[in-house]
C-alpha cells in the first residue's frame, strides 16, 4: 500500500478509515440483513417485555451476525491490496 492509498482511507480527522466497519455498515443494508435484524429487533422486544422469561434472541443474533459476515466476505477483499 503506497502513500496514496493511505491518503485517500484517511478521514477528515486524520485517522485511518477502517474498511471492515464501511463494509459491515453497507451490508446491513443489504436485504437478508435487514429481515435478520427485524426479526432481532422483535425478539428482544419480546424478551424485555416479560419480566420472567428464560428466552434468548441468542439465534436471532446468529441468523443477523452471519448474514452481515456473509455479505463482509464477499466484499471485504474487494477494498484490500
Amino acid at each position: 500500500m503506497g502513500l496514496g492509498d493511505e491518503e485517500t482511507l484517511e478521514s477528515r480527522s486524520g485517522d485511518p478509515e477502517d474498511p471492515l466497519t464501511t463494509v459491515r455498515e453497507h451490508c446491513e443494508k443489504t436485504e437478508q440483513c435487514v429481515k435478520a435484524r427485524e426479526r432481532l429487533e422483535l425478539c428482544d422486544t419480546r424478551v424485555s417485555s416479560r419480566s420472567h422469561t428464560e428466552e434468548e434472541c441468542t439465534e436471532e443474533l446468529f441468523d443477523f451476525l452471519h448474514a452481515r459476515d456473509h455479505c463482509v466476505a464477499h466484499k471485504l477483499f474487494e477494498n484490500l491490496k
